[in-house]
């Protein structure tokens, strides 16, 4: 696809002034200034003529014709169609005469100007990969007479060369570009076949490994796919092309193959892997079937002899005499050797029928002896009940007469059960009338403690009281033949307490209170008036040792502990004694009870029932498969195009002495399209150089315009 673009270059002064061709032409004329401008495309383009008497030597000259050239890559979803690339250049634009009349300056610009031209292309040329060498420099001189056929000469080599240059340019632009194309095409064809070459054997890889895990055994193969390509060693331009779309063409038809096989290696081995699934499934189904029936059938199995072992067991502690036997149940199951899917499945479904029924058969049974066996336990645990209930009564009644009777008489052996008895004993000098006198005593018979009280009389009242207490300290030890051995140790003495109830009326108001051991010797005294209440700690203890044996029943003697004397008008004797009693008595030996007759033990058989699962399913056998992965060998690459040759040479006008001519202005042609008019920029002053820029100015945005709006966008 071309896209052409026609330029004009127009030189004011020292400038290039640059303009797309517009299709309406503008003519601007001030004083004498005419110019022309052609318009060109791929054709010889002439000098432009001017008349102006004092710009003669300022002549603007069309130069350059360029046309830009892409290229679009066409393909098919089959096949790769070879690009194409034009290695024809533009014809030079460089005129190839001067004209008839052409001044020396005007020719040496003319040239100067066409080399100006070949220079710039020169670099383009260069710029492009070019090998552009540089000639010797020619000098031709001129004069009026041969100006014009001297310019055609170097014009006509000028464009012959810039020719050669443009052509070598256009060669290497197509090298280039037909080697871009060709890298691209193939970058792009290698960079989709192996996309397309990964993801199916990503596919693959998955599948695979999606297999393996399925427990299947794939061996995995790489198959290299070497398509014969061309040889692109040289090649440039279309042949480059030709040749680098043909090796696509068969690379990706490697890659179209490779992928197919793949794709049918990964369809092969899933639907082997399904299948293969599905026999596992199967076979799964089948053994969890089993499984769950054998484990149901176990479990009812086992409750049921639990049950009967635990009644087993209580019937054995019951006392019956049971024995335990065994029965193993084997249906007559189905071979499940080689079976597969469904048939593996039915089988199993057949067999664990008949295992059901075998393990409801065997829990009925056990469930059987289990209720037979509760019921001869109970009747022969109520016969032992009511045995036992009959003999707990005659023990108990034995144990009850055997126990009363040994604690009696173990109390009696070893017992010290007595009493105990104090007595206070007075005499008086008065025991009647209006000054009788009395003391009595008491005693504690856990304690020992006594209270022995007196009164005391004025002759008409009782005045007062006093109290005497301490404690008769004794020791009873058991012989172990039920009699005792008392011992009376020693008396304490702890407070006397006197309590006045009436004031004292007697003359003789000296009273006095003594208490006396055995021996006689003073243990307390006592002196008062009888008119106050009070009370004397005493704290003194007495020994008597004293010890007697006494039989069951017997008294010991009674024995003095303490002398008491309360002297007053008519003084009061008294003697505190006790004595000890052994209360110990046999016991009489009983009469027992004779035992009821025990019952005698029951016998008894009961049956385990094990019944045998059956067999687990084979499980099904591991395939192997096989599959490939294709590698396709790379295309060669484009050899990088080599860079063109040429060679430029140059001239070196001289111009000779002018001679002056009066000359007649010529009539300017009309400028056909010209997107800028040229300006001479002249040194003069007068207003036709003013009006000439401005009208420059003018066309130059005209132009401009014109060639935005209509310029192609690539």
């Amino acid at each position: 696809m071309q896209n052409s673009k026609t330029y004009k270059l127009y030189k004011s002064g020292k400038l290039w002034v640059v303009g797309a061709v517009a299709v309406a032409g503008v003519a601007v004329s001030a004083n004498t200034t005419q110019v022309s401008a052609d318009t060109v495309s791929n054709a010889d383009t002439q000098a432009v003529k001017t008349t102006d008497a004092t710009q003669n030597d300022k002549q603007v000259q069309l130069t350059a014709s360029s046309t830009d050239t892409t290229t679009d890559k066409v393909t098919t979803d089959d096949a790769t169609k070879s690009a194409t690339v034009s290695s024809t250049a533009e014809k030079s634009t460089l005129s190839t005469t001067a004209g008839s009349s052409v001044t020396q300056g005007q020719a040496k610009d003319a040239v100067d100007k066409a080399q100006d031209t070949v220079k710039s292309d020169a670099d383009t040329a260069s710029k492009a990969g070019v090998d552009v060498t540089s000639g010797k420099t020619t000098d031709v001189t001129i004069n009026d007479d041969n100006a014009s056929s001297k310019t055609n000469e170097v014009l006509s080599d000028l464009n012959k060369q810039d020719q050669a240059v443009k052509d070598a340019t256009a060669k290497q632009q197509a090298n280039d570009q037909a080697y871009q194309t060709a890298t691209t095409e193939k970058t792009d064809a290698t960079k989709q076949g192996q996309a397309d070459l990964d993801n199916a054997t990503s596919d693959l890889d998955k599948q695979v490994d999606t297999s393996e895990k399925a427990g299947i055994t794939v061996n995995v193969e790489v198959a290299q796919s070497s398509p014969e390509y061309k040889d692109l060693s040289g090649l440039e331009g279309q042949d480059l092309l030709d040749a680098m779309a043909y090796n696509i063409n068969l690379y990706k038809q490697a890659i179209a193959d490779g992928v197919a096989s793949e794709k049918a290696d990964t369809e092969t081995l899933a639907r082997l892997t399904a299948d293969y699934q599905q026999k596992q499934a199967d076979y799964a189904k089948a053994n969890a079937n089993r499984d769950e029936a054998v484990e149901k059938g176990q479990s009812d199995l086992n409750n049921a002899t639990s049950d009967l072992d635990k009644q087993v067991e209580t019937s054995k502690n019951a006392g019956l005499d049971v024995s335990v036997e065994v029965s193993k149940v084997l249906p007559k199951y189905k071979d499940l050797t080689g079976l597969e899917a469904q048939d593996l499945l039915d089988a199993m479904a057949y067999n664990l029928d008949l295992y059901n029924k075998a393990v409801a058969s065997g829990v009925a049974s056990e469930k059987a002896d289990t209720e037979a066996l509760v019921k001869l336990t109970a009747e022969y645990q109520k016969q032992v009940a009511d045995y036992e209930a009959q003999k707990a009564a005659v023990d108990k009644a034995n144990a009850d007469k055997k126990e009363a009777y040994e604690k009696a008489l173990e109390d009696y052996m070893n017992g010290t059960n007595h009493t105990t008895s104090m007595t206070a004993q007075t005499q008086t000098d008065a025991s009647s009338g209006q000054y009788q006198t009395f003391m009595n005593a008491t005693v504690d018979q856990k304690k020992g403690e006594f209270t022995l009280e007196h009164d005391m009389n004025d002759g008409v009242h009782i005045i007062g009281h006093g109290v005497l207490k301490g404690k008769i300290n004794w020791k009873i030890v058991s012989n172990g033949d039920g009699t005792e051995t008392v011992t009376i140790s020693s008396i304490e003495l702890y407070s006397y307490t006197y309590t006045n109830a009436y004031q004292n009326q007697a003359v003789n108001q000296n009273i006095n209170f003594h208490v006396y051991n055995n021996e006689g010797n003073e243990l307390f005294s006592v002196y008062h008036d009888g008119n106050a209440t009070f009370s004397k700690t005493i704290n003194k203890t007495s020994q008597i040792n004293k010890t007697f044996k006494i039989s069951p029943n017997e008294t010991s003697p009674l024995t003095q502990v303490l002398i008491v004397d309360d002297n007053w008008i008519w003084n009061t004797h008294g003697q505190v004694s006790t004595q000890i009693k052994n209360t110990n008595v046999a016991p009489k030996v009983p009469t027992y009870e004779q035992d009821p007759v025990k019952p005698t033990a029951p016998k008894a058989t009961v049956h385990h029932v094990q019944v045998v699962a059956p067999e687990k399913g084979q499980e099904p056998a591991v395939p192997v498969a096989s599959v490939k992965k294709v590698t396709v060998t790379d295309m060669p690459n484009a050899d990088k195009p080599q860079p063109q040759k040429v060679e430029v040479h140059y001239y070196n006008i001289k111009k000779t002495p002018k001679v002056e001519k009066t000359a007649t202005p010529e009539t300017p042609k009309a400028v056909e399209t010209a997107s800028i008019l040229p300006t001479t920029h002249a040194s003069e002053s007068h207003g036709g150089v003013l009006l000439s820029a401005i009208a420059g100015l003018a066309s130059l945005g005209l132009a401009f315009g014109i060639s935005k709006k209509g310029k192609k966008q690539n």
